[in-house]
């Protein structure tokens, strides 16, 4: 099987993405967008991922190569091709299918508490029950028209979705692991803003064994996403 990685940031890896990939014998390649690598048509895979990113989906006039990316994403999911997007990733879908993308209330930033929605019959929360999995964003998104709503929690209403049987759109990032992390809070945190939904350095890193939750439901889910492939 073929996955096409779209990255935003160069020198962040794939984390769990990567690791489910090898461990299933699965090839996978990156296309980084920027203004500089304009993917202009869909190369042959089979499954698409789109990870996070510094800039907002709504940002196509200080980012006009956004505009082509979401085309593309639309291309693949009006083709039936496998879709899975994580928080820019997840973004991007929902802009590409119709829904408004923006500035949340608060950064979230931190292990949080995320919990199916009643009724839900996705594979993510194979318990039932709410997990904490690791967040790192400012903006958030409405469910596109059709979309079935998976993921909610008390701070950040839309957690995740999908849309037909082959798209599933994550705000959180299962992918990430330890080390990942640890180079995020290094980097960026202090240029993140103050929010009541960010947790200390300490607090994130006596945490830091939930990334097991992640890589658990992450597999799951790409598991069930490639299982008629």
């Amino acid at each position: 099987m073929k996955i096409l990685i779209f990255k935003h940031i160069h020198d962040e890896p794939a984390g769990h993405t990567e690791e489910w990939a090898q461990e299933r014998g699965h090839s996978f390649s990156y296309h980084f967008g920027d203004q500089h690598n304009v993917l202009n048509s869909l190369p042959e895979f089979d499954l698409l991922i789109i990870m996070g990113g510094l800039m907002g989906a709504y940002e196509e006039e200080t980012y006009p190569w956004l505009k082509t990316e979401k085309r593309l994403i639309r291309e693949a999911i009006d083709s039936g091709k496998k879709v899975l997007g994580i928080c820019l990733g997840a973004q991007l879908i929902a802009s590409a299918l119709g829904a408004r993308v923006y500035k949340n209330d608060h950064a979230e930033i931190g292990f949080h508490h995320v919990k199916p929605v009643k009724d839900s019959q996705s594979a993510l929360f194979a318990s039932g029950k709410e997990h904490s999995f690791f967040q790192w964003h400012g903006d958030t998104f409405e469910l596109p028209e059709g979309a079935c709503h998976i993921a909610t929690s008390s701070q950040v209403k839309n957690q995740a979705f999908s849309y037909g049987n082959n798209v599933t759109a994550l705000q959180f990032h299962p992918e990430m692991d330890s080390q990942i992390i640890e180079g995020l809070l290094k980097r960026s945190y202090d240029s993140e803003a103050a929010s009541p939904w960010k947790q200390s350095v300490n607090s994130i890193k006596e945490q830091l064994q939930l990334v097991g939750n992640g890589r658990s439901m992450l597999f799951r889910l790409l598991d069930e996403m490639t299982s008629t492939l």
